[in-house]
């Protein structure tokens, strides 16, 4: 009895004391597992002010400012410190005041972005520095974990705006200039294209940009042109000189170009900037002052040499009548008619010098059109060869001007005979006469023409033309494209000035080898 209580005494001592061991592993095992735990937690805490520490960094010396702030209330919670220097504030106080001075329409449209997407994006604001100066913010948000808080970031753009401005400044500038200004790659694509290049070429901006300026006002003939203004560009920088362009509607224009290579303030690149002036009107009112001058110069000079003439010729035009009566044998009647058809021709020469001297003035009486171009007609039809056909398409009459009719006949006989000089080897010469209207959708047509109604008498041929180079001399006097002496060169200055005389004008169209157009226009006499 006694070994069984010892027995058993015993088992339980050493269970207790297993127990203990027990108890004791376990407590060690737990004060373990936490030590490992504060451990981590301590490397945590260390690690999460190590990236606080870093980012804070990022946060303090950012290139752009940031803020934290209150979407309810509009309030600064946190900011950097160029978040300060952009709006130049030296405390969080004055930061504040700035940030809730932005335009209240700015502010709005911030929350509502904010309510709705939790994001807002390079959103532009015009603002005020703390010193009252003008400032220009880029604005980007988005929402954080904490309810209606967000997170700002600030890019100050007042120099990029400036810039921008001075730009558009510049290029409203451009656009209010009457030449036509450009810009171009040196491979000729046109990058900047003005409103006065609009109005003188009539492509617009977006057809124009992105185009070969060779392609774009260059014809074939006249390309050559541009390779002379790039070779002098690419050796001395510049060019300046005159160049044939065609604007949209396929019209020649004389044009007064001046290029220069730049170098591009925002990309760095050279480009050729090209200021284009258009002439073609200055020039053709050159030519008419330099042709009047001409023709009073020649007035003056040849008054007092058609006098003398005229009496110098005058005898041996009376003496042919008293010769006639004692010689009438038929070589010396032949003589006598072939000098006095001389002395008719010497004549009528001399009284269209003094017409430039004297003016003409003329009667002005009503003169119907048709019925003196059908009289002109039947005196030239009997001159005409076999070869030469008139295709008349006058049709009826109804075209009455003011004017001298002698004057009128003169003016197209010239012309009429012409077309027929022009036509050796024969052709067709084609006779009508139109009545138009001039209004404002005619004046780039016929510039000098006042507006009303006119009848057009059309004289067109298909003989040997005239050549681009002599057309604009055509009506000088004494300038003639007949060869042989066939012509004195005033028929056509002498027919120019009776058309002026009348309120009228001519105009020309003439294709070597084709054949020429001949429209006079006579302002027409209402019933």
């Amino acid at each position: 009895m006694p070994n069984t209580a010892i027995n058993i005494l015993w088992t339980i001592g050493v269970g207790t004391f297993v127990l203990f061991l027990l108890a004791v592993g376990f407590i060690m095992a737990i004060v373990q597992s936490k030590r490992r735990e504060l451990v981590a937690k301590q490397r945590e805490l260390e690690e999460l002010a190590k990236n606080e520490k870093k980012y804070r960094s990022l946060f303090e010396n950012s290139l752009a400012g940031i803020v934290k702030f209150s979407l309810e209330t509009w309030e600064v919670l946190d900011s950097n410190k160029e978040m300060k220097q952009i709006f130049g504030c030296a405390s969080e106080q004055e930061l504040a005041r700035c940030f809730s001075a932005l335009p209240p329409r700015s502010i709005q449209d911030i929350q509502q972005s904010l309510l709705s997407s939790d994001l807002i994006q390079e959103y532009e604001i015009r603002t005020t520095r703390l010193d009252g100066k003008e400032l220009w913010i880029l604005f980007s948000a988005k929402m954080i974990g904490e309810e209606h808080l967000a997170h700002g970031v600030i890019v100050d753009i007042t120099e990029r705006k400036v810039s921008q401005e001075k730009i558009l400044e510049q290029a409203m500038l451009l656009d209010e200039a009457q030449d036509a200004i450009m810009v171009t790659d040196f491979e000729g694509r046109i990058t900047f294209w003005n409103n006065g290049a609009e109005l003188i070429y009539g492509w617009q901006r977006k057809q124009a940009v992105g185009s070969f300026i060779r392609d774009l006002i260059f014809d074939t003939a006249h390309s050559k042109d541009y390779d002379l203004a790039m070779e002098d560009i690419l050796q001395f920088n510049e060019w300046s000189g005159e160049q044939y362009h065609l604007n949209r509607e396929g019209k020649e224009l004389l044009i007064q170009s001046r290029w220069k290579k730049v170098e591009s303030a925002s990309t760095n690149k050279k480009i050729i900037f090209i200021v284009n002036t258009d002439i073609t009107e200055k020039r053709r009112q050159e030519i008419l002052l330099l042709r009047a001058q001409r023709m009073e110069s020649i007035a003056l000079l040849t008054g007092g040499i058609a006098h003398d003439l005229q009496n110098i010729l005058a005898p041996v035009s009376m003496s042919i009548g008293l010769l006639r009566e004692k010689l009438t044998d038929d070589p010396s009647m032949k003589v006598l008619d072939a000098v006095e058809e001389s002395a008719r021709s010497g004549m009528d020469l001399i009284r269209n010098i003094i017409t430039y001297g004297h003016g003409i003035p003329g009667e002005r009486v009503k003169v119907e059109l048709s019925d003196l171009l059908e009289s002109i007609l039947t005196i030239v039809r009997q001159s005409l060869p076999e070869t030469i056909r008139i295709d008349n398409l006058i049709d009826g009459k109804n075209y009455a001007v003011l004017g001298d009719a002698n004057q009128l006949k003169q003016v197209f006989l010239n012309i009429v005979v012409n077309a027929r000089d022009a036509m050796p080897n024969g052709g067709i010469m084609t006779i009508g006469i139109y009545k138009v209207t001039i209004d404002e959708n005619c004046s780039d047509l016929y510039p000098e023409a006042p507006m009303g109604t006119y009848h057009l008498v059309n004289i067109c041929d298909n003989g040997s033309g005239i050549p681009e180079n002599r057309i604009e001399r055509i009506f000088e006097p004494f300038f003639t494209t007949k060869t042989n002496g066939n012509g004195t060169g005033i028929g056509l200055s002498l027919a120019l000035g009776i058309v002026k005389s009348h309120s009228g004008f001519i105009t020309v169209h003439s294709v070597v080898n084709q054949g020429t157009e001949f429209n006079i226009f006579l302002p027409a006499l209402e019933s």
